[in-house]
């Protein structure tokens, strides 16, 4: 099952919730109004799960090394489990 925090929870413990990605060194996904929004990971982890990315964008706007990162077919199937995984936990609001 994977890891989740809330949107709130980020927002009012940010340094416990990037400890407990460090901690558990997998991708922790934020769900915000039961959804996923988006997945956090420690960089460590990261950089050896994802070894195209080689340094991290220096420009805010320049995420083009992480085109590519994972196939469509990879991200397909993360976001088929998170969306399971987000069924089960909130089954009444995937009605």
């Amino acid at each position: 099952m994977p890891a989740t925090t809330t949107a709130t929870e980020l927002q009012r413990n940010y340094k416990r919730v990037v400890q407990r990605a460090k901690k558990i060194k997998k991708p922790l996904t934020v769900l915000s109004n039961n959804m996923p929004e988006l997945v956090i990971v420690d960089y460590e982890a990261f950089r050896k799960n994802y070894r195209k990315v080689k340094k991290f964008p220096r420009k805010k706007s320049d995420f083009s090394e992480f085109l590519g990162v994972m196939s469509e077919e990879e991200a397909d199937r993360i976001n088929k489990v998170i969306e399971e995984e987000c069924e089960r936990i909130f089954p009444e609001d995937w009605k």
